[in-house]
């Protein structure tokens, strides 16, 4: 006859058994971000600036937008996928968490979206100002640290257009918004202070020279990539 104490035995190996499959730890603490992405081939990557603040947020249980986060490296998704982010500790020691290099395509699609981000005053204001905003990313410094940072363009264009990742016409054509923007200094020099910036007369000329500067950029780039402007 099974006894209260054999009952409660298995129920605690069961709750033993879970939490040792889900939430041990399977790696030493590492420096960089709680969480990393499970590629579909396998590869485990580092996480975007993007999806760093996306990850940052907060949803509301029943959010459809709510990232799928699992605790498994071999866990799938319900049409059988192994994709997915996953907590850097969960991943097991013997897979290597690598930094990603962008190809050409990904790099100009990051390029294309963040000009148009770093052009658009009024999406600005909607973001950054947001009091419910909990998305490090809507911020004056990620937005800058995106451009220049994450797609090398802090010691200019010079390589990039040797690498023929961005054409001479095009990088023409976003000169002297370019040169502005890197030349750009916050308010009493304050980066966190989004309101201050957005209210700076030298930022909203920034902005105004940066919708012409992409006026003259669309001619040059292929028709996917003007839709990206939309």
């Amino acid at each position: 006859m099974i006894t209260f104490l054999s009952i409660l035995g298995i129920i605690l190996l069961i709750i033993l058994i879970i939490y040792l499959m889900n939430f041990v730890p399977l790696r030493k603490n590492e420096n960089g971000f709680e969480y990393v992405h499970v590629e579909e081939n396998g590869t485990v990557r580092e996480l975007s600036r993007e999806e760093q603040g996306y990850l940052k947020e907060n949803f509301e249980p029943g959010d459809g937008g709510r990232p799928y986060i699992k605790s498994r490296y071999s866990s799938k998704t319900p049409d059988g996928k192994i994709w997915g982010f996953i907590p850097r500790n969960r991943v097991p020691k013997r897979i290597k968490i690598i930094k990603p290099e962008m190809d050409k395509e990904t790099w100009r699609r990051n390029w294309i979206l963040m000009i148009k981000d770093l052009t658009n005053l009024e999406y600005q204001k909607l973001t950054w100002l947001n009091p419910n905003n909990s998305n490090p990313y809507n911020s004056f410094i990620e937005y800058m640290c995106s451009y220049f940072d994450d797609l090398n363009i802090s010691d200019g264009y010079e390589n990039l257009i040797n690498n023929e990742l961005v054409s001479q016409t095009e990088y023409d054509s976003i000169y002297e918004w370019n040169k502005l923007l890197s030349e750009y200094e916050s308010p009493k020099n304050d980066d966190y202070d989004n309101n201050a910036i957005l209210n700076d007369p030298k930022w909203t000329r920034i902005i105004e020279i940066g919708v012409i500067a992409i006026e003259n950029l669309k001619p040059k780039l292929s028709t996917l990539e003007r839709g990206l402007m939309i």
